[in-house]
C-alpha cells in the first residue's frame, strides 16, 4: 500500500500506511501458505492396492474404501 501511495505522489512510509490502513479499517489480504500435502519419497510401509480399480463386488461387505482429499478449512 506504501508503494503505491508513493507513486501517487504522497510521502508515506510502510507503517504510516499501515497505521492510516488500521484507522480507515482496511486489512490486507493475506496470501494462503502453499502446504505440502503428499510425500511420496518416504521409506514408510505402503499397503498394497487389492481392489486394482475393480469396483463391482459380488456381495456386500466385501469392500471397504476412504477418501483422504485434504480440504482447506477456516480452522487449517
Amino acid at each position: 500500500m506504501a508503494r503505491e501511495l508513493r507513486r501517487r505522489g504522497y510521502a508515506v512510509g510502510r507503517y504510516q500506511a499501515r497505521s492510516l490502513m488500521r484507522e480507515a479499517g482496511v486489512e490486507a489480504r493475506q496470501r494462503r501458505r502453499w502446504r505440502h500435502t503428499t510425500d511420496s519419497e518416504h521409506s514408510l510401509p505402503v499397503a498394497p492396492n487389492l481392489l486394482n480399480r475393480q469396483f463391482m463386488v459380488t456381495e456386500p461387505n466385501r469392500v471397504w474404501v476412504a477418501d483422504i482429499t485434504a480440504i482447506w478449512t477456516l480452522e487449517g
